[in-house]
């Protein structure tokens, strides 16, 4: 008997506690649609002149946001102004390799006479009569064609003009990069 009784007792309980959220939710409802037009917080509102900087801030940051760099080194780096020992080398190589340098010439006794020059970083055998780049030196894609081959020096025929060109060697490296190399070097040269 006594189980009959829990039962109806946790089944009304149930009922009560529903009826009871009821009425406390109707009751919020009733507090939120009765929120007054105005607002207690209306003295804190924003003024125009703040309103406008603030929209000039976030007009900023989305620029920012957007703005994509069109530089080789990064723009966050503090010292652009000064070049780097690793900037200076990269010059140096940069400048060694775009320039058009005749390296050596050939001339055997028989046979035919040779100049090797270098552009690009590679260095290429050429004749009399064969045509090579001279890079940016004249024009875009200029070829000039070896008319004589001499020793220590060639001469060449580009847009009708007869022009020489000596034997150049290597530029020197300038004085900052030797001195950082050369330090290096020692440590891993060994004296045989």
């Amino acid at each position: 008997m006594e189980e009959k009784y829990l039962k109806d007792f946790i089944i009304i309980l149930v009922v009560i506690l529903l009826l009871a959220f009821g009425i406390k939710t109707s009751s919020l409802y009733k507090k939120v649609l009765e929120v007054s037009e105005e607002s207690e917080y209306k003295k804190m509102a924003l003024s125009e002149q703040l309103l406008q900087k603030i929209q000039q801030i976030d007009s900023s940051i989305q620029d920012r946001k957007n703005f994509v760099f069109t530089v080789d080194k990064d723009p966050l780096e503090q010292n652009l102004i000064v070049k780097t020992q690793k900037d200076l080398e990269m010059q140096w190589r940069d400048e060694v390799e775009n320039m058009v340098r005749l390296e050596m010439t050939v001339i055997p006794d028989t046979g035919e006479k040779k100049a090797a020059i270098s552009y690009k970083g590679s260095t290429t055998l050429y004749g009399v009569g064969d045509k090579f780049d001279l890079g940016g030196a004249i024009g875009n894609g200029a070829k000039g064609e070896i008319t004589d081959i001499r020793p220590g020096e060639i001469s060449y025929l580009i847009n009708g003009k007869q022009l020489d060109m000596q034997l150049k060697p290597i530029p020197p490296k300038p004085a900052s990069i030797k001195t950082s190399t050369n330090k290096a070097k020692s440590i891993r040269e060994y004296n045989w």
